[in-house]
């Protein structure tokens, strides 16, 4: 029979053999993927902005939120028609509604900038998302790139302002204890 050895380097071996063959390419499997490679590289580069759209944070004006921000156009030509989806995501079950908002102005010159609003019952919705921009009679998708837009300003405190009034306590003649051994009082 075989030494532990010799069996070691046969096993080695017929490993090694099976998974070269795995490795070797055919010449229709390396043409191919040659000129797929290039492909997959053009097609994975996002295309440049046309649009920046810059997403304010919800105003609050109980009991709605508003939802919006601008839209700036910073390609070369003029964009038409201009409108804002947004994914909004409720606050119970957590499913998803889209609507769409319309830019005003609509139509925006290179270097100009529009606005969209959205009012919403804010107990209903939880969170929001730009979705896409859509531009031209055709409605097409402009690419476009979200930056955050204005803050939410600090919510403001009620001008009430109670103060309460405690009686105020004797000062203590040194007895502040009131379980003492003099004055013992059985602790529950």
């Amino acid at each position: 029979m075989f030494s532990v050895s010799r069996r070691f380097a046969a096993a080695s071996l017929v490993s090694l053999l099976l998974f070269s063959g795995c490795q070797t390419r055919t010449q229709s499997n390396a043409g191919r993927s040659s000129v797929s490679t290039p492909e997959k590289v053009e097609s994975k580069t996002p295309p440049t902005p046309e649009a920046n759209i810059f997403v304010d944070d919800a105003m609050l004006a109980k009991p709605y939120a508003i939802i919006g921000g601008t839209v700036e156009n910073v390609g070369g030509e003029r964009l038409e028609n201009l409108s804002v989806e947004i994914e909004l995501r409720r606050r119970d079950g957590g499913s998803t509604e889209r609507r769409e908002v319309a830019v005003a102005p609509c139509d925006l010159d290179p270097g100009k900038q529009g606005k969209y609003s959205l009012k919403v019952l804010s107990d209903e919705w939880a969170s929001s998302r730009v979705v896409s921009l859509r531009g031209g009679a055709a409605r097409r998708e402009v690419a476009f790139k979200t930056q955050p837009g204005a803050k939410r300003p600090p919510e403001k405190i009620g001008g009430n302002v109670v103060i309460v009034k405690t009686p105020s306590r004797k000062k203590s003649n040194g007895e502040e204890f009131i379980n003492t051994p003099d004055n013992p009082v059985k602790v529950p």
